[in-house]
């Protein structure tokens, strides 16, 4: 079976259509319960495909491989999950054909990084309660032009694999990559970063949370604060190195730092991401990096 050919096709493309046969005969039970809204397998059954309408496919994801449908009715395959035993979930069933990538549950994560050929671009802790899943720690990679996920257990077992399309901002971010190095980094621009420390949000962020407003803490503003001094500071000692990756790694780690503030609290909503993206890009192009319009250097790794 060729998982990885599957993202970004019509569910009725023949490809897609036998792909599904395939995985029905594995498990027939409660396979097209819910083909309706788009998803194909079993909560238990060990694999499950998961399918959007073509207007919300377009609304995050770039190509469509393939078209099968008349507009209103079309959904492209968007993710592919394969999960294994569970010691706590008894009745969940383990997928029963050959997982992508070479990949074989109870694999360490050393050995997923080596055979994805790419280590996480994010570690985190799972959001799965003891009682409810063995599941303790999530890794995500990218590989091409997807996201792979790694679920693993205790003991750093693997026991769950899931195969998603990278969204538009994911793919922005990876090519941006590559372009940063090709950008003028101004070495006298320092001053220009540092004038921007005065328009960090956290200011914002305390004085709504003084009027009221329960979406904030002040443990969570002090940690994004002083984060965002540290961004601000490595970005400005790279601008007068004119290092253009030590910039790029900063806007990586102080992205991975709002993921992981975001994901504790959720305090990262429409206007708080404005916020912090006007800002990581106004620190950007004082360096002297030149962002297209619809570039999002933050995409690769944010979460919020």
């Amino acid at each position: 079976m060729d998982h990885l050919d599957i993202l970004g096709r019509s569910i009725a493309d023949p490809v897609v259509v036998s792909y599904l046969a395939d995985h029905e005969k594995l498990d027939a039970f409660d396979f097209r319960k819910n083909a309706e809204i788009g998803f194909f397998g079993g909560f238990d059954s060990g694999f499950g495909l998961t399918a959007e309408s073509l207007l919300t496919y377009k609304a995050h994801f770039e190509e469509v491989r393939s078209r099968g449908l008349p507009d209103d009715g079309e959904m492209i395959v968007t993710r592919l999950s394969f999960t294994g035993p569970d010691a706590i979930r008894s009745v969940q069933r383990a997928y029963r054909a050959t997982l992508p990538f070479g990949l074989v549950f109870g694999d360490s994560s050393d050995v997923v990084s080596v055979k994805l050929g790419a280590g996480p671009f994010q570690k985190a802790k799972s959001s799965s309660l003891p009682e409810y899943s063995a599941e303790r720690s999530v890794h995500s990679h990218a590989v091409g032009d997807m996201v792979v996920i790694a679920k693993y257990d205790a003991g750093w077992r693997l026991m769950a694999v899931y195969l998603m399309q990278a969204d538009r901002n994911q793919l922005q971010g990876k090519r941006g990559k590559g372009s940063l190095l090709k950008h003028k980094i101004v070495s006298g621009n320092g001053s220009e970063v540092e004038a921007l420390r005065n328009q960090m949000p956290t200011s914002r962020w305390r004085k709504a949370m003084a009027e009221g407003d329960e979406l904030f803490n002040e443990a969570d503003i002090a940690k994004a604060e002083t984060g965002l001094n540290t961004f601000l500071d490595r970005v400005k000692e790279a601008t007068e190195k004119a290092d253009a990756q030590a910039i790029r790694a900063a806007v990586r780690d102080i992205v991975l730092l709002i993921n992981e503030i975001n994901g504790t609290s959720g305090m990262i909503e429409t206007l708080e991401r404005d916020e912090l993206g006007v800002l990581i890009d106004a620190v950007v192009k004082a360096a002297g990096f030149t962002l297209r319009d619809d570039e999002d250097i933050t995409g690769e790794w944010r979460e919020w």
